[in-house]
């Protein structure tokens, strides 16, 4: 192993170093590192002793979690006892991962942090000097302190949103998102939840280039920042801490198939030939079980799994601080005015101590490669309490009570019966009992009964209430009530729509402590790491500057939410009464912005578009507006004249039907006349002189006025035109001479 000299640059120094010493077959450069190794293992051993009590409650919130109970309880049930385990723990828990993840992560374009530029931003000097030039050959004049200033504010300004725009897609192709998830699950569950980021991962993808007029498939291979999940049961941290800050060294164990190991051998970092040969020396793996491993694979129902671990191997892997006379050990050269000090590493070892990978803090600016998110933090650990910690005796509670009720409700739910046997016939069978069964007995003394009936008292009613009031305080230790899981409320303030709306609001500001952990346990330090990662191995030099990465989960998201409700719970309380005193369209603008639907809203500059228009708009819609008034009153005319036109023809068949009918009655009349007259002659002069008084004239002149008719130059009777009848109106509302009834064509108006 080549030699070098730990200084404050020796970041390369030493990854080149290691690297180097990996590579070569120097039997001094593996003692050397075995060393260190065996050293290092000894440390990972006393930390995962340290951690054994920990892990003991870890164990308890996942059986709670998972509705089952611990051996040493579930031993102490009866044999007829009820085994119901009441599952509260995991709503509250999946409530918590929802809400906050929704909050984190929403649907919309929001990022839940940014990278700003500094109060006042500066760049490099060619840089300025460079700005300074295009802007007098802009110009032609220098420019002032103040326009520098705005110019350099722009450019950092479009370097930070590049940078925001490299490492969104960064996360977006590290998955970044569901990554997530499974840290805020472990965080509700178990207290502490871990992401690992930001490393460096090599990845490989296909793409079709054109060579001489073809379409050839390439394969090209690319560095990238990743983002990985650390499950709480692999991470090993130092235990004397209380953040991870103050830690000497976080220990992490990796479970890796054969195939995963060998591929780990073909990396530059790794010594190739240590990782060949153990693979060789352990064909079948060599993976080292954990106290807690069985138990944890009968919580998960796998107890059929194998023991032995075939095929699988385990890697530890080192981060923290290692002292000056370990580095020396391991071949490092550390003056000896620096011995004292420590210099921050990376070692990956295998089991039996020989050390595979050894590198000196990766990124500069970064140390633990770490970040932890606490449900709530607990002080006196490294480690904090999950939902289930905290709720556990309002769950075992709830169980107990639950327990109670069932047992209690089947023992209630029938009589117990007592059967004297020396009392009954010996060829009774007191197992056999049916409705109107005749016992029969065997005994003399009647005042003995051979079967009683005993009742077991039920107690629903005071048991029920036990299991609902730990509910209530289930509900009041997390600070996540039902109503936000769904449940419909409707008492109290949850009765109203805005009673519920203002709830919901509440609970939102609690979940507010969970996602400022988040923020400040994981976003803040890992999008720094990740700005930092740009700044040094990222090629394009266009995006990097001077900037500030904040993170807006509490400030923003949390912030928009209530501001949505609350928007929307005035705009609902709003009457007619209220418009002239309210901005309608500053309303509808902010309740968009709130909802992220801030799109469809128009602009100034369309409205103002829209405004310059409104002559002609008007004028258009004026001229459409008359047009559709003019056909309207061209339909509603022809449609009167086709009223009128069937009203006249509907009068015009009434009169004619009056006619008709007033023809038919008179010439009646006159045949029932013309009868009695033939029969009785004598009255014939007296019905001619009535008819000459009444006005009637003869329809026949010249012709001999016959016996009874009219005498010579006298009125003879004639039976009015119908349509004259028609055309004539009685002053009354009748008709002249539309008289009807059996002496109709006899009388007269006058008559009438």
């Amino acid at each position: 192993m080549i030699p070098r000299v730990a200084t404050d640059t020796a970041h390369d120094e030493y990854v080149r170093a290691a690297t180097e010493g990996m590579a070569r077959d120097d039997n001094a450069a593996y003692v050397a590192l075995d060393t260190l190794g065996v050293t290092l293992l000894a440390e990972f051993a006393q930390a995962v002793l340290d951690r054994r009590e920990t892990e003991q409650r870890w164990l308890m919130d996942l059986r709670q979690y998972r509705g089952l109970y611990d051996p040493d309880v579930e031993a102490k049930f009866g044999k007829n006892r009820s085994r119901a385990f009441v599952r509260l723990t995991r709503v509250k828990v999946k409530t918590a991962n929802a809400r906050v993840a929704d909050l984190l992560f929403p649907t919309t374009s929001d990022r839940n942090w940014t990278a700003e530029p500094t109060a006042v931003p500066s760049v490099d000097r060619d840089t300025r000097r460079k700005l300074i030039s295009q802007m007098v050959a802009k110009t032609g004049a220098v420019p002032t302190r103040r326009e520098l200033d705005a110019a350099v504010a722009k450019l950092v300004k479009m370097a930070a949103d590049k940078m925001t725009s490299i490492m969104d897609d960064q996360l977006a192709e590290a998955q970044y998102k569901s990554t997530a998830r499974d840290v805020l699950h472990s965080g509700h569950l178990y207290g502490t939840g871990v992401l690992k980021a930001p490393l460096v991962e090599r990845k490989t993808r296909q793409k079709f280039v054109r060579v001489n007029g073809n379409w050839v498939m390439k394969t090209e291979s690319y560095i990238v920042p990743f983002v990985a999940y650390v499950p709480l049961w692999r991470f090993y941290p130092d235990m004397s801490a209380t953040k991870l800050s103050d830690c000497g060294y976080v220990f992490e164990q990796h479970i890796m198939t054969r195939g995963a190991l060998a591929a780990l051998a073909k990396r530059k970092a790794f010594n190739g030939a240590k990782i060949r040969a153990y693979i060789l020396a352990n064909p079948k793996g060599a993976q080292t079980s954990r106290a807690y491993d069985n138990e944890i694979r009968q919580i998960g129902e796998r107890q059929s799994a194998k023991l032995n671990h075939d095929g699988n191997y385990e890697v530890v892997e080192r981060w923290g601080w290692i002292g000056g006379e370990l580095l020396s050990q391991a071949g490092v050269v550390v003056p000896q005015d620096r011995m004292h000090e420590t210099f921050f590493s990376n070692v990956w070892m295998l089991p039996d101590g020989d050390v595979i990978k050894i590198t000196l803090q990766p990124i500069n600016g970064v140390t633990y490669p770490y970040h932890l998110y606490y449900a709530d933090k607990d002080e006196t650990s490294i480690f904090g309490d999950g939902f289930a910690s905290i709720m556990r005796d309002d769950q075992t509670t709830v169980n107990a009570a639950t327990r109670m009720v069932l047992d209690n409700a089947a023992l209630s739910a029938g009589p117990q019966i007592e059967v004297n046997m020396n009392l009954l016939s010996p060829a009774e069978d007191a197992d056999d009992m049916y409705p109107f069964k005749i016992w029969k007995r065997a005994g003399q003394d009647a005042s003995q009964p051979a079967i009683r009936v005993l009742n077991v008292p039920n107690g629903l009613e005071e048991l029920l209430p036990i299991v609902e009031m730990f509910k209530k305080n289930a509900d009041d230790v997390t600070a996540i009530p039902r109503y936000m899981q769904g449940e419909n409320a409707t008492q109290g303030a949850a009765g109203t729509a805005s009673g519920m709306s203002m709830l919901m609001a509440n609970a939102s500001i609690v979940m507010k402590d969970l996602i400022t952990n988040y923020d400040e346990g994981v976003t803040r330090p890992f999008i720094s790491d990740l700005y930092k990662w740009n700044m040094q191995f990222n090629p394009d030099n266009s995006c990097k500057g001077d900037f500030d990465i904040k993170a807006r989960g509490t400030a923003s998201l949390m912030a928009k939410e209530v501001r949505a409700q609350q928007l929307d719970n005035f705009a609902a309380t709003l009457t007619p009464e209220d418009a002239p005193y309210i901005k309608r369209e500053e309303l509808l603008r902010q309740r968009a912005e709130a909802h992220d639907l801030s799109s469809i809203i128009k602009t100034e500059d369309e409205v103002e578009a829209e405004r310059n228009n409104d002559a002609a708009r008007a004028a258009a819609a004026q001229q459409q507006q008359m047009q559709e008034l003019q056909m309207k009153v061209a339909m509603l005319g022809a449609e009167k004249i086709t009223q009128e036109v069937a009203k006249l023809a509907a009068e015009v068949t009434r009169i004619n039907a009056i006619a008709t009918k007033t023809n038919v009655d008179a010439a009646y009349a006159g045949m029932q006349a013309a009868g009695v007259a033939t029969e009785r002659p004598e009255i014939a002069p007296a019905g001619d002189a009535i008819l000459k008084s009444a006005g009637w004239v003869d329809s026949t002149p010249g012709q001999p006025t016959p016996a009874g008719s009219a005498p010579p130059g006298a009125a003879h009777p004639t039976i009015p035109d119908p349509q004259q009848l028609a055309a004539q109106r009685d002053p009354r509302g009748g008709q002249v001479g539309a008289n009807v009834g059996e002496h109709a064509g006899i009388e007269t108006a006058a008559i009438e």
